[in-house]
Parts: structure tokens; C-alpha cells; sequence
């Protein structure tokens, strides 16, 4: 997976679940310049069904996220 696949949740709410190993995807939160914004969903409910495994990096990352609490382009719920 890649930030060109995670468009494809844009306007949802999506449900992440850490993991060590082989993770679908590979994370860096940065204050500036991101990929997408995110906003840390409250709650499970109206997610997709989708989970998404993931792991944070410090280099590397298949996409880069900040947190926002407004104008966000996607909602994710970390397991």
C-alpha cells in the first residue's frame, strides 16, 4: 500500500492497527507538510470495514500524516 491507495479513504473513517512486522503500510506524523491530514477518530463506529496495519518510521515512510482537529482528509481509529 502506498499514499496514492489511502485517496481512496478520503472523506471515511479508517481503522489502523500497529503492528512490528510487515505492516501494510509505513507512517511518519510531521507538523508540516504532509501527505494527508488526519483527525483521531473518537470512536470505532461508521469506520470502514478495512483494517489497515501499520508501523511508524523515522525514515522512509510510505506516507507522512499530520494531526489536525479541523479540514481534515480522512478520519482513523488506532486499534
Amino acid at each position: 500500500m502506498n499514499k496514492e491507495d489511502l485517496a481512496k479513504f478520503k472523506g471515511k473513517k479508517v481503522t489502523f492497527k500497529k503492528v512490528t512486522a510487515f505492516p501494510d503500510i509505513k507512517i511518519k506524523f510531521v507538523s508540516s507538510f504532509p501527505d494527508y491530514k488526519i483527525k483521531v477518530a473518537d470512536s470505532q463506529s461508521f469506520a470502514v470495514s478495512e483494517v489497515i496495519t501499520y508501523q511508524e518510521v523515522s525514515a522512509f515512510p510510505d506516507v507522512q500524516l499530520e494531526k489536525t482537529n479541523s479540514f481534515e482528509d480522512f478520519q482513523i481509529w488506532f486499534e
